[in-house]
């Protein structure tokens, strides 16, 4: 019997350390599912969590033909809530974005010579009140939410003449500036989302994407789609 070559030995030792590796990789995902599939311990627990917000850019139609178009959208989502049980949870957001736009801007009857392009940034501020379900028990689980509340649009657009102001700051003194009023308004809205959501010990992640509606009364309404990811901790 003739003795096993170098090469034998050396893909004997290949083929043991790629088996070893498999091995490995099934026991860490076996540990990372039996993790996954036990039962959360988010019930009678409070968090608290923070995302960035991106707001997906949309084309917009308006009476009179003025077009606008927003860019994607960024911002910052603060939220506080408490889980039930392990199902459902109730809560408070509040959330920040700012957009850019470009607007074709038509002339009214008359008024041939005010027609153009015009730029700017809509900065909103959202507080709502909202409710999530979980539909799984364990640390990994799908969910739908929804919430009502109030959102505040500013929309950098000047509405009145340049105002000046003075006041007295702490150990500096009396201060003087200039401000531009702006058009804005504050209007009732709600969401409404879906989700993902994982339980790692006390922190939590969740990617989700929310469905966003306000009426804008006689400035017509707005509805978008926001993306979020949030990283929060339980209490």
């Amino acid at each position: 019997m003739r003795p096993k070559s170098n090469s034998g030995r050396a893909r004997g030792s290949q083929e043991s350390r790629m088996i070893q590796k498999i091995v490995l990789l099934i026991a860490g995902l076996l540990v990372a599912a039996s993790a996954i599939a036990q039962s959360s311990n988010r019930a009678r627990h409070g968090e608290f969590y923070l995302g960035p917000v991106f707001t997906q850019s949309k084309n917009y139609n308006f009476d009179g033909g003025t077009t606008a178009r927003t860019d994607t959208g960024n911002g910052l989502n603060l939220g506080f809530a408490y889980n039930f049980d392990a199902h459902w949870q109730a809560g408070i957001d509040f959330a920040w974005s700012e957009i850019d736009y470009s607007a074709d801007v038509k002339p009214g009857t008359g008024n041939t010579n005010l027609a153009g392009r015009i730029n700017g940034t809509i900065e909103t501020g959202t507080v709502r009140f909202n409710g999530t379900w979980n539909a799984l028990a364990g640390n990994f689980t799908p969910f739908v939410t929804g919430g009502l509340g109030w959102t505040y649009i500013d929309t950098n657009i000047p509405a009145g003449l340049p105002e000046s102001f003075c006041w007295y700051y702490p150990w500096y003194g009396s201060y003087c500036g200039t401000y531009v009023p702006t058009k804005t308004t504050t209007r009732f809205s709600y969401n409404a989302g879906l989700g993902l959501r994982l339980d790692v010990g006390k922190g939590v992640f969740r990617g989700l994407v929310n469905y966003q509606y306000a009426d804008l009364g006689g400035w017509g309404q707005a509805d978008f789609l926001q993306y979020r990811i949030d990283f929060g901790v339980k209490f």
